[in-house]
């Protein structure tokens, strides 16, 4: 697999090989859980809408507002130790929703597994950042293939354990996550080591000033809206059109899409231009969202999904590539996490709005909110994308 990955790009070292292998399992260890987690707790639990998108919202900004300072300390402090403990904290966070039925307890371990993420992303994106500038392309898609694969096998792990109880589920990702935790811990320290150790302060100081990154930002909050309806709206809305297994059908189109599509086109996604992809996905996503609304039946749905993984395997390496650009060496992690912490913002809109329009909006309401969110994140790319400096085209 990673030699047809790397055969249109540049070759990757080993430990990035290794990484990139480590980010297919613990997808497929997330996504062994996520399809069930919204159902278990509206069907199972009984949860509220607002109880329901207060986890996800607990679990989505700890997981993108801490990156701000989980990547800063790992840009100084290095990587490994800081991506070891945040899988050990989502393995954690796992197995506190397997053995509580509280709301309170939920966001509390929502919370824990969402700093995480905080600190594995923060180690993680820090390193493929720092990768030359002429290979980010060719590594954000890459990683983007792994995540696709772990999206496609976990689902499929997940929905045969739900079967019995999805509290199977969640034992199975924790005790995957604290395996990963282990492997990375035992790569070579070399690993976690920056080209340029910068303080934390000076990092945080350098993102906060940089205007391309905050131009970026901007033009990225209406894909953060979006993206969560992948975890709520999605598996709820497929869960009323044909029952409870229809929410890992959701998880497994979305892998075996993207994972298709990323092996069919890898040529043409490494070399189109990041600015362009980003507009064209936004005026795709306002098509393919809008269209919901007058599409009936959950094949019609699936196929929805299907167009959906295609723009958004378009759509995240693109903003990974030019973020990676504009961030000032030494302090690549701090730069992704800026990225992350301003995206919380939309998503936590995203859970709220999508988790109460499936609920309570009509299907015409709901999908074409989202279609609108897509025609506003074209229209910023098309006027904010041409201010940023062109060394974020990488042509």
């Amino acid at each position: 697999m990673f030699t047809k990955t790397q055969s249109t790009g540049p070759t990757f070292s080993r430990d990035i090989r290794a990484l990139l292998l480590i980010q297919g399992v613990m997808n497929a260890s997330h996504f062994m859980t996520v399809p069930l987690l919204a159902l278990h707790m509206s069907m199972t639990l009984h949860f509220s809408a607002a109880a329901l998108a207060t986890v996800m919202s607990a679990n989505l900004v700890s997981a993108q507002v801490l990156p701000l300072m989980t990547g800063a300390v790992a840009d100084r402090f290095g990587s490994r130790r800081m991506m070891a403990l945040g899988l050990w904290l989502r393995g954690l966070g796992f197995i506190g929703f397997g053995v509580t039925n509280d709301v309170t307890a939920w966001v509390c371990f929502a919370f824990v597994t969402g700093s995480g993420v905080a600190c594995y992303e923060g180690g993680l994106y820090g390193i493929l950042g720092r990768q030359p500038k002429a290979s980010l392309s060719t590594l954000f898609a890459a990683n983007n293939q792994m995540l696709n694969m772990g999206t496609a096998v976990g689902p499929i792990i997940g929905g045969l354990a739900g079967l019995a109880d999805a509290r199977f589920a969640f034992a199975g990702s924790a005790l995957l996550f604290g395996l990963l935790g282990a492997a990375v811990f035992r790569l070579k320290v070399g690993l976690s080591e920056t080209s340029e150790c910068r303080p934390v302060l000076s990092s945080l100081r350098a993102t906060a000033t940089n205007r391309g990154l905050w131009r970026l930002i901007v033009v990225a909050l209406p894909w953060f809206f979006l993206f969560p309806q992948l975890y709520v709206a999605f598996p709820l809305y497929a869960g009323r059109l044909a029952g409870p297994h229809a929410a890992s059908a959701v998880y497994v189109v979305n892998g075996v899409i993207g994972l298709t599509f990323m092996l069919s086109m890898k040529r043409w996604l490494v070399r189109i231009n990041p600015m362009k992809a980003t507009m064209y996905a936004y005026l795709a996503a306002a098509i393919a969202f809008a269209s919901v609304a007058f599409l009936d039946g959950v094949g019609w749905f699936l196929l929805f999904i299907a167009a959906y993984t295609i723009i958004e395997t378009i759509m995240l390496p693109a903003l990974e590539t030019m973020t990676a650009s504009l961030a000032i060496d030494g302090s690549q992690g701090t730069f992704f996490g800026a990225l992350s912490a301003t995206g919380a913002l939309g998503g936590a809109a995203g859970y709220y709005t999508g988790s109460w329009l499936i609920l309570n909006g009509t299907s015409l309401e709901t999908w074409t909110i989202f279609g609108s969110v897509g025609v506003l994140g074209f229209v910023a790319s098309a006027l904010i994308l041409p201010a940023i400096p062109r060394q974020v085209l990488l042509k």
